[in-house]
């Protein structure tokens, strides 16, 4: 049997462990809206795997490349507000590991899920 991959299915203590972070830095994330999870009926978080992958993806950014909280608002924005061809000239022009990891980010439900948070500001 396969595992569908969107299924919720771990708890926040359970991701906040296998990332290596705190459950409140998790749950910061979702309040932020930095990830989506599903919520059960007593309004409990789920994460999927594909949760897991885009928070893992989040992390790098993070951790890794020194990106805070707010500038992965920004670039969420920025992204949502390029079209695909944009991205994909510079993806191609750009080696860096983060237009990589913002690749794999841009593959996952949850840039779809968290789009709503980051409608282009009109003037």
């Amino acid at each position: 049997m396969l595992i569908d991959e969107n299924k919720p299915f771990y708890s926040v203590v359970q991701v906040a462990e296998l990332l290596g972070i705190s459950a409140d830095r998790l749950r910061t994330y979702d309040e932020e809206y930095l990830v989506a999870p599903s919520r059960e009926k007593n309004n409990k978080r789920l994460y999927s795997q594909l949760d897991i992958e885009w928070l893992q993806n989040l992390r790098k950014l993070i951790s890794k490349n020194k990106m805070n909280i707010f500038a992965f608002k920004i670039v969420l924005t920025m992204l949502y507000n390029m079209s695909d061809n944009e991205f994909d000239k510079i993806l191609r022009s750009e080696k860096d590991e983060v237009w990589s990891v913002l690749n794999e980010m841009k593959q996952n439900p949850n840039y779809e899920k968290l789009k709503n948070y980051y409608h282009p500001v009109t003037y």
